[in-house]
């Protein structure tokens, strides 16, 4: 039976770099290196680019295709894309901190803390909801990438092994699956509460996606937000440093990454690292990434 439902179609034919180039300066562009502007669409997709060049268009119009606002510049949304990557780099290292350090906490918690001890994972009473998904998903997993890294078979792989296998994902689907007295002891090593350390982790797995593909990130509105916390560690007043008017925005998410990598690391270099490069590229505006005004004099910004 063939399906009557449409599917879109491409916008148009394969263009190439100088056929991508002369449509932008169509539509208003200023491109004065002609030369640079074709060497960087040769080497990065339209398609992709064309994410940055949104908010560049004049909307006031109705002209097919519209064109850019008045004294819109090829360099000007050329440093949005370079800032973009520098962001995903820096978040992909933070990324790196919380995967290792939540991988090493559920396996402690529940390794050392359970009867199941080296085996807890295979104990289906200290899991409540997609426990059978989870472990069929790790098996398959397993057996794909974990044999070539271990020499247990599945059955008989330690906890402490297995989680080196879980990807971020994972590992955040099985700390939600996790009883709840054992997401305490976990979400307290981050002075959290577990519903909020339950919430975040579902929602890093999202930005961490992101990330990893190359996506565009700055000014994303995530769909899948996670709850404000009303306690982080030693902070007396936590909410005043959230964009409660727009939680989908990324602001909200790197607070939160500020907050983990310093608990985690012990030091905040990957804050200033964050502050060094909002600086370096002050024609970013701010405000589509839900940045709240002063952000950088409140407390959980400083050290």
């Amino acid at each position: 039976m063939t399906s009557t439902t449409s599917k879109p179609r491409a916008s148009g034919p394969p263009t190439s770099p100088e056929d991508q180039l002369n449509r932008l300066l169509r539509r208003g562009m200023s491109i004065p290196n002609r030369d640079d502007a074709i060497r960087f669409l040769s080497n990065v997709s339209y398609y992709r680019f064309r994410g940055y060049l949104e908010p560049f268009i004049d909307l006031t119009t109705s002209a097919d295709p519209r064109p850019f606002q008045a004294d819109t510049t090829f360099d000007a949304v050329l440093e949005r894309y370079r800032f973009d990557a520098l962001l995903r780099a820096l978040m992909l290292e933070a990324f790196n901190h919380i995967e290792i350090s939540m991988r090493s906490q559920w396996t402690y918690h529940l390794s050392y803390g359970q009867i199941s001890g080296e085996y807890s994972h295979l104990n289906p009473d200290l899991f409540t909801d997609q426990y059978s998904e989870n472990l069929a998903d790790l098996e398959e997993d397993y057996k794909e990438r974990g044999k070539r890294l271990h020499l247990y078979d599945f059955n008989t792989c330690p906890i402490w092994a297995i989680s080196e296998v879980m990807s971020f994902g994972q590992i955040s689907r099985w700390y939600r699956s996790t009883i709840p007295s054992v997401r305490k002891l976990i979400a307290a090593h981050y002075e959290l509460h577990q519903r909020i350390l339950r919430s975040l982790f579902r929602h890093l797995g999202t930005v961490r996606n992101f990330c990893a593909h190359h996506e565009r990130l700055w000014d994303r509105e995530f769909a899948t937000q996670f709850s404000l916390p009303k306690r982080m560690g030693t902070f007396t007043s936590p909410g005043t440093f959230f964009n409660e008017a727009e939680t989908g925005k990324l602001y909200n998410t790197l607070v939160m990454i500020a907050y983990l990598t310093e608990v985690i690391t012990g030091n905040s270099d990957w804050k200033r690292d964050l502050i060094t490069l909002i600086n370096r590229y002050p024609n970013i505006p701010q405000a589509r990434m839900g940045f709240v005004a002063d952000w950088q004099k409140l407390a959980i910004w400083q050290g």
